[in-house]
């Protein structure tokens, strides 16, 4: 599957850093800005996008994948907000062009996968005129900017045929409320969703060894607590080497409790990570630098014929993905294992074809062998969304959202898996709206970890752009104490403000649906390993 970041900074082609496994998300992550945060607005009001802002103001705005354009709307100038300059006049201080594009791809055999994202609040072609923009150029990754996309549409326009590629221009980010921001979704209809994710293991604990060939990314193992690991595989000779393959010396030991392995194959090498589970939805990661074993991943065949001499090809896919793929597998799969399984473990280990010996941190500090092809270990991989590595599916009967359409605090920190009451006396007697939405907002910003948890919420919500939605969202406005109560007058404006940005009428999707939106640059990143 072919997807890139709305943004390709240079800097993502140029990094030094030869553990990083994806430099250019890393650069992109950067332009995440602290307001809109997903998948909470500072409102508590649902937000199923983020807003991004590059260093370099003319960086242009991109297609993520190949596609066909929905709808899109190119705007001349900008539009009011509602705010009054000091003469009276509307300040033309937000951008409502956007584009929202649909995507079919590919990630594995009948594993077809259908989303689609949204670019909104692309810079006026005012603007771009008076910054000598939006022309083509002779930057190596340019295009030339679609003929759509260079002349005023005025109203939502639906794409009818039109196509782009990967890497296609869209415009530039502009503003909206005055502040400079592209606000960025990726979503998927509820039927596609279903289609794709009911392959998958999102939203169920535990996991299971997965029952598919559909294996990409990082391969993942759950070891059970009290495993006994050794500090070389059985039969290694005085030289640290099994058939010829090094192993080199480590410890023995049980681990206390479940670990979670997670095996990145890059640059030749192989890194290895290791949590072990702490209990109430925690992990405590016990590898501060990942393990690194070099060249494992340019030798892997050599190392599989070696090991495995009856057939190399299923030895290759153990090594790999920790489980055969391939049918009719050769190897033959043992009734008994050579994993010393604690006290399950009686008499010699018996020959094992299908020995799978990976080096493993079993406490911090601590590292030895274990053989990962029993059944008692489950085998998964990105392809399967493992909550472990933070996917979690929100919808109805977990929601974050109260009956009223607004975040529930505690119900966040519960989903979370946070324990520590992090409100200060004054929170803790908050009464008024506002003040909760202070203390939710000091939650988000502030508190180690959150952010990056909420990166795997895959949430079930309303789509802002919906206008049949608006009513919903937003009339506890109108309630006492709130902004609009007993102002008709205003929040009718507001409701007329909001629609200047709306235009669901043109996408051809049903109106008042739910749709399932994921944070978008966790989404590329994530689907950037199936290739």
């Amino acid at each position: 599957m072919l997807i890139s970041p709305p943004f390709l900074p240079a800097a993502g082609l140029t990094s030094a850093d030869a553990t990083a496994t994806d430099p250019m998300m890393d650069e992109v992550d950067k332009y995440e800005l602290a307001h809109g945060i997903y998948p909470i607005a500072f409102d508590r009001r649902w937000h199923t996008g983020v807003h991004l802002y590059p260093d370099n103001q003319n960086l242009e705005v991109r297609a993520i994948a190949d596609g066909e354009v929905v709808t899109y709307r190119v705007s001349q100038k900008p539009v009011s907000d509602g705010g009054k300059k000091n003469d009276g006049t509307p300040e033309l201080n937000s951008n409502n062009g956007f584009v929202l594009l649909k995507h079919t791809a590919e990630t594995g055999e009948g594993r077809t996968l259908t989303f689609y994202s949204l670019y909104m609040h692309l810079m006026d072609l005012d603007e771009q005129n008076s910054r000598g923009i939006g022309h083509v150029s002779a930057h190596p990754l340019r295009y030339d900017p679609p003929a759509w996309l260079q002349c005023p549409s005025g109203a939502p326009v639906a794409g009818g045929n039109l196509k782009v590629r990967r890497k296609d221009i869209l415009g530039y980010a502009g503003k909206c409320h005055n502040v400079s921001q592209l606000h960025f979704e990726i979503f998927m209809t509820k039927a596609d969703f279903d289609a794709y994710f009911s392959h998958t293991q999102l939203g169920h604990e535990p996991v299971v060894t997965s029952a598919t060939t559909d294996v990409w990314g990082r391969t993942y193992y759950v070891i059970p607590a009290h495993q006994q690991f050794l500090a070389q595989p059985p039969a290694t000779d005085a030289h640290h080497k099994l058939h010829g393959i090094e192993f080199p010396l480590q410890s023995t030991g049980q681990n206390a409790g479940s670990l979670y392995v997670e095996m990145c194959f890059h640059k030749n090498g192989k890194y290895t990570r290791v949590w072990q589970d702490a209990g109430n939805g925690q992990r405590d990661l016990l590898t501060d630098t990942p393990i690194y074993e070099p060249k494992y991943d340019w030798d892997l065949f050599k190392r599989a014929k070696a090991l495995y001499a009856t057939c190399p090809s299923d030895g290759y896919e153990l090594l790999r993905f920790g489980r055969i793929l391939s049918t009719p597998a050769t190897l033959a799969d043992p009734s008994h294992s050579t994993a010393a399984l604690g006290a399950q473990q009686s008499g010699p280990m018996q020959a094992n074809p299908r020995a799978t010996w990976v080096r493993v941190a079993f406490a911090r500090g601590q590292e030895g062998y274990i053989d990962i092809s029993p059944d008692t270990i489950l085998k998964v991989s990105d392809a399967d969304f493992p909550f472990f590595m933070g996917w979690k599916k929100i919808s109805e009967g977990n929601s974050l959202f109260r009956s009223d359409g607004l975040c529930d605090f505690e119900q966040l920190r519960t989903l979370l898996g946070d324990a520590t009451n992090h409100q200060n006396m004054q929170e803790q007697s908050a009464h008024e709206e506002y003040q909760k939405e202070e203390a939710l907002v000091r939650y988000v910003r502030t508190t180690p970890g959150v952010r990056d948890m909420l990166r795997g919420f895959v949430c079930e919500a309303p789509s802002e752009w919906d206008g049949s939605n608006n009513d919903a969202r937003y009339a506890k406005l109108k309630t006492a104490g709130e902004f609009y109560y007993g102002n008709t007058a205003g929040y009718t404006k507001f409701m007329e403000t909001l629609k200047l940005f709306q235009f669901w009428d043109r996408t051809g999707l049903a109106a008042g649906q739910k749709l399932w939106f994921f944070h978008p640059l966790h989404f590329i990143r994530h689907f950037r390993k199936c290739g």
